[in-house]
């Protein structure tokens, strides 16, 4: 071969295209267009997230577990599959078992001795029937004579931090910034709240800038809306949070289920059901960091909020547990569940109906799940 033929062969060097500008402090016509973070806008769908040299296999291709379909279009084997039709069998979703399980769940309350902290700050808490020991309250690192209603609590199977919270007293702007300087300081990936438009006279327009492409500023705390999406009974907003002074930003998705009455279960779960599922799926990313060496794991946590933080808030804690419990092949002993739930935050679902809609968003998603004939028959 000539030397006029080996050279037509080799490959031009491509030019290694540099990263997108962080966002400033206020959203401009170039930070919409060239967006600094995995969280992209719809101006520029192509363009991909900064790395630093972390490539997010998720992005590259789908896991084995996700893959819905197989060549012959049948759905793939869930990973519960067999957990879930053992928990069929044992009678998980007997309306009889359901109501005598919740009729004997214990309510235990801390002694008030090791909540001083809740203890003197009953003005700010909405369900003072409900204390939490100071060994569970979350406490700022830069004020942590700040008081926030917020408990973290330890999830059978899954070893993030999941958080419990109220709604803020709004009528206190030092509340708002507070909840937002947590949010930043636990690297949480999702919050789910459940509230009513309006409820208790609270807008969540108040708490956070809920347009597309709008921010606000509470305190030293900013916020930039970056996206929002609506489905049935839930919207989505994708939030940057940026603290005064910090030159890293944290970008969380709130899910707003805005069709939950207070006190009251759930009718339609499905999209209940879709939230908790996104929630699991984002909070654990594997990261390849270089090529040959082993991947490692970027843990963000979960924040359930109600007015309260305990009624709905606890309900989607029992069926976010729940969940990860079969994705990991364990069977849910749902006595033993709420009772371990309930050692972590006392009030953890407020009634038999809230109960009740633990299990009905269980059939839900193991219906979608799977193909079997016996799941599919779930009353």
């Amino acid at each position: 071969m000539n030397k006029s033929m080996r050279s037509k062969r080799k490959k031009k060097p491509t030019a290694m295209k540099s990263g997108g500008e962080r966002s400033e402090r206020k959203p401009s016509k170039q930070t919409a267009k060239k967006p600094s973070t995995p969280a992209a806008s719809e101006r520029a769908p192509k363009s991909k997230p900064k790395s630093n040299g972390i490539t997010c296999r998720e992005q590259q291709e789908p896991s084995k577990n996700e893959k819905k379909t197989s060549k012959g279009g049948s759905k793939e084997m869930w990973t519960g599959e067999e957990t879930a039709k053992k928990m069929v069998a044992s009678g998980f979703f007997n309306n009889n078992t359901i109501s005598g399980t919740f009729k004997d769940l214990p309510t235990l309350k801390p002694p008030l001795d090791s909540c001083p902290c809740f203890k003197n700050n009953l003005q700010k808490v909405r369900a003072p029937d409900c204390p939490i020991p100071d060994d569970k309250l979350i406490k700022l690192t830069h004020a942590p004579d700040n008081f926030i209603c917020a408990s973290k609590v330890t999830v059978p199977e899954y070893n993030r931090t999941v958080i419990l919270t109220q709604v803020p007293d709004v009528s206190n702007a030092q509340n708002i910034e507070d909840f937002w300087r947590m949010i930043f300081q636990e690297n949480v990936a999702s919050v789910v709240i459940a509230v009513m438009p309006l409820e208790s006279s609270v807008t969540l327009q108040q708490i956070f800038p809920l347009l597309n492409g709008t921010y606000s500023n509470h305190g030293k705390m900013f916020l930039n809306n970056k996206k929002v999406e609506s489905a049935v009974a839930v919207t989505s907003y994708t939030l940057e949070i940026l603290p005064d002074g910090c030159s890293n930003s944290l970008f969380t998705t709130v899910y707003h289920l805005h069709n939950w009455r207070q006190k009251r279960g759930l009718e339609q779960v499905g999209d209940l059901v879709n939230t908790l599922e996104k929630v699991l799926k984002t909070n654990e990313v594997t990261f390849n960091v270089n090529l040959g060496l082993p991947d490692i794991l970027f843990f963000q946590n979960t924040v359930f909020m109600s007015m309260n933080g305990t009624g709905r808030a606890g309900t989607m804690l029992a069926l976010f547990t729940a969940m990860a419990q079969v994705q990991k092949g364990k069977e849910v002993n749902p006595k033993e569940t709420m009772e371990k739930l309930r050692a972590e935050r006392c009030g953890v679902v407020d009634n038999a109906e809230q109960y009740g809609t633990v299990h009905k968003a269980m059939a839900v998603w193991f219906k979608n799940k799977s193909n079997s004939e016996e799941i599919q028959k779930i009353a």
